[in-house]
């Protein structure tokens, strides 16, 4: 047994050394095998109580759902028959219900029919006061496009400034204040002379002042 086998990494191997190497392998290799197997039945057993657990998780569900669909069975059973004894109730209630709609309708139409006929009448009477309306509209259109063709001539704008100017006097001051194109000590002639109270200086009023002027003034 002392006798060289074979030499390894530049050591030489007994038979005896061989042969206590090889047992080793062949031990591990066997626990190897060993816990494999060992494992394996336990993973195989695990996955047997949770496929059993499974079936017991389904088998509750679908006993639930046997009683869940019973029960519903039964109501419905009942429900039918509540219903079924309440049905001639039901019909003659809605016959009821029905005559006393037909008699309301009735009377709602012959009072909408009213209603609209007032409505209608009063309808008229307002598109008359609105044509009435359109018509004055249109007369003071016009007479408005006309007042804008007068003031667009100056000479027209200023003897409608005048006349609108001594209306306004007229109205406003007695007729001892106020004095319409007096001569004054210069030889002019102003279109209005108005005395204050009290104040021997008298107020010039140009009515016919331009606009173009008060603008460029401004």
């Amino acid at each position: 047994m002392t006798e060289i086998a074979f030499i390894l990494l530049d050591r030489p191997v007994t038979w005896a050394q061989a042969a206590l190497g090889f047992g080793g392998a062949t031990l591990g290799l066997l626990l190897l095998l060993a816990l494999s197997a060992w494992r394996g039945s336990r993973r195989r057993a695990l996955e047997a109580l949770i496929a059993a657990e499974r079936a017991r998780e389904t088998d509750d569900k679908v006993a639930e759902m046997n009683r869940l669909q019973a029960e519903l069975t039964g109501r419905m059973q009942s429900m039918a028959e509540i219903l079924s004894t309440r049905q001639g109730d039901l019909a003659r209630l809605v016959a009821d219900r029905m005559e006393g709609l037909r008699h309301q309708v009735g009377q709602g139409l012959e009072q909408n029919v009213r209603q609209t006929s007032e409505s209608l009448g009063r309808l008229q009477e307002r598109l008359a006061v609105i044509d009435s309306a359109q018509k004055n509209l249109t007369n003071l259109t016009s007479e408005v496009v006309t007042l804008r063709d007068v003031l667009s001539n100056k000479q027209a704008r200023g003897a409608y400034g005048q006349g609108r100017m001594e209306a306004i006097i007229r109205d406003g001051l007695p007729g001892a204040f106020f004095a319409f194109q007096p001569q004054l000590s210069n030889g002019k002639r102003p279109d209005c002379l108005v005395t204050l109270p009290g104040d021997g200086r008298g107020l010039v009023i140009d009515a016919k002042f331009p606009l173009e002027s008060f603008t460029q003034l401004r």
